[in-house]
């Protein structure tokens, strides 16, 4: 387990300092954009394997690290201002500058997930649908999308398609004991209206 702490914690430092990312990186072997692909494919490999919930939060951790990144100083500094004014409670000035994050990058998952947080704040379900929607278009493995997803399609009293999200996510992040719960009590839920 220390060699993995020390890979982990590696990754970490590499993803921290990772230079900025341009959309025509985008497979170019050596740029930052196909160095955090890398990354990310190792660590779901990784969390896959995790002997343990603890191991497995330790890479949840490392993924949840690249996914907060857009490989730009801009807008990762975009983002945690859009970030600071939902916490203020003003949703429709972080939805306006979301709606220009997710503009300039495109294929950054966080910031549709955050535009739909705000839409959700406004009252506008269908908007946070989606753009969790087309977040999951952009990264098809990103299970904090799936879980978003799956909480709107429960509030909207679609449970058994939430119920196959939350499997999904399950299935890319196998120890996640919170997923694991809520997938649990949906399946149950939905077993109770059969009988």
């Amino acid at each position: 387990m220390p060699a993995r702490l020390f890979f982990l914690f590696s990754v970490l430092a590499a993803l921290v300092q990772a230079p900025s990312c341009r959309a025509a990186d985008i497979g170019r072997p050596g740029s930052a954009v196909h160095m955090r692909q890398k990354i990310l494919d190792r660590m779901f490999k990784e969390i896959g394997e995790a002997p343990d919930a603890k191991a497995a939060a330790l890479i949840r951790a490392v993924i949840e690290k690249a996914w907060s990144r857009s490989g730009s100083p801009t807008g990762d500094l975009l983002l945690a201002r859009a970030e600071s004014l939902l916490k203020a409670d003003m949703p429709a000035q972080a939805g306006a500058l979301l709606d220009e994050i997710v503009k300039l990058y495109p294929d950054w998952t966080l910031g549709w997930r955050l535009r739909a947080q705000s839409a959700m704040m406004q009252g506008d379900g269908e908007g946070a649908m989606l753009d969790l929607d087309h977040a999951l278009s952009v990264d098809p493995r990103n299970f904090e999308v799936m879980a978003d997803l799956a909480h709107l399609m429960r509030a909207a009293g679609r449970d058994a398609p939430a119920l196959e999200l939350l499997r999904r996510a399950l299935s890319f992040d196998p120890r996640n004991e919170d997923l694991r719960r809520e997938a649990d009590e949906l399946q149950r839920q939905i077993d109770g209206r059969k009988t």
